[in-house]
């Protein structure tokens, strides 16, 4: 297998303070890429003290504009570096960066995270919510339709079939977890639930403070764990929520946390909670999962594939609240319930690893360079 000097779009890279698991997902796969023998460049907005360029575990990363005009940046460097590059990766997350407009000559990947849809009207007014929601599967047809596609989840494929494009095209690629990084470990001596993610409103953090209100009727010693904050407006209301609620005894807020910081809040926890209104996958549920914590989670795209419920935790309808908080109160009072799902989390995580996602990626990638070149 020949070295390829793979070109890859990202509006985030894994040092960004706003990165997610789409970073992660990227991070992971790219560098396992880079020991395999190619070579990457992950070309994404810069941050506040971010330095233009630098290395991590051997990906080098390239950072140029904002949020806004990194997608422009992008055509730029592309056009500059096209003679050197033999594919061009294109992760969509919200805005693609609409390479079909220009990269024509080298093979590309589109990288599809998830479909925003409904998550528009979370993050945006709702005139031009409304406006973007109609107009992102237009973009998706004309411009991706024919491109290869790596995605999530199958929940995410289907939704992209729906909209029109190829079936044949897209390619399902979960996401894998450090099984070494995230093990079982102590559970606290009190019911606690855990919600480990970005702290954004299109996740419904407020549901699952609503949720917790009914929880703590039944489990009054029950504590609620928010970990992910980075002090944002929407953190604020989450805590005058709480007070709101009378819930200040009973919930607790702490920062983004990484590395083991994070795996002991993975592991302490008896459930997580990810209330989303739409995932690509939902890594935080796999290495929750690994920790052997189940998760409750909202039955929609991407977590209905993540979390199997009745087996490594419970999917409820969507915004239906006392559900949410009717499956929290069940694996809190059920210790053998608890128990046998803890078991079954960490076995089904056992089936997802970085590797086997690299496998499947490397496969579409050296059928696409060597179609191209044959």
């Amino acid at each position: 297998m020949k070295t390829l000097k793979i070109l890859w779009f990202n509006w985030r890279d894994i040092k960004n303070p706003e990165a997610g698991g789409a970073e992660v997902y990227i991070h992971e796969v790219a560098k396992r890429l880079v020991k395999k023998g190619h070579k990457i460049t992950l070309f994404t907005a810069k941050f506040t003290n971010a330095s233009d360029e630098e290395e991590i575990d051997g990906v080098k990363i390239v950072r140029q504009g904002g949020k806004k005009t990194v997608y422009l940046k992008a055509r730029a460097l592309f056009n500059e570096m096209k003679e050197k590059v033999d594919l061009v990766i294109d992760s969509v997350n919200t805005i693609p960066f609409f390479t079909p407009l220009y990269v024509n000559e080298k093979p590309k990947i589109a990288l599809i995270f998830q479909l925003t849809g409904q998550v528009f009207y979370k993050v945006i007014p709702v005139p031009l919510a409304y406006v973007a929601r109609n107009i992102e599967p237009f973009i998706y047809k004309i411009l991706y339709r024919d491109v290869p596609s790596i995605v999530l989840s199958q929940s995410v494929k289907e939704e992209l079939v729906n909209i029109g494009l190829s079936e044949d095209k897209i390619n399902v690629a979960e996401p894998g977890v450090d099984l070494e990084l995230y093990t079982p470990g102590e559970k606290t001596e009190y019911p606690s639930v855990l919600y480990l993610n970005r702290v954004v409103p299109y996740k419904n953090v407020d549901h699952l403070v609503k949720a917790f209100r009914i929880v703590t009727n039944f489990i009054p010693n029950a504590k609620l764990f928010i970990v992910g904050c980075r002090g944002t407006k929407y953190e604020k209301y989450l805590k005058e929520l709480v007070q709101e609620l009378n819930l200040q005894n009973s919930v607790e807020f702490y920062s983004f946390v990484i590395g083991e910081e994070k795996r002991i809040f993975l592991q302490k926890a008896w459930v997580h909670v990810l209330p989303s209104t739409k995932e690509g996958w939902g890594i935080s549920v796999t290495e929750a999962a690994a920790c052997g914590t189940p998760t409750v989670a909202y039955d929609v795209t991407g977590l209905k594939d993540s979390v199997k419920s009745g087996v490594n935790g419970f999917l409820v309808p969507y915004k239906n609240i006392n559900a949410l908080a009717k499956s929290i109160i069940e694996l809190l009072s059920n210790e053998e319930l608890r128990k046998r799902m803890s078991e079954k989390a960490r076995e089904e995580a056992l089936k997802f690893t970085w590797d086997r996602t690299v496998a499947i990626i490397s496969d579409l990638i050296e059928r696409m360079v060597y179609s191209e070149s044959s």
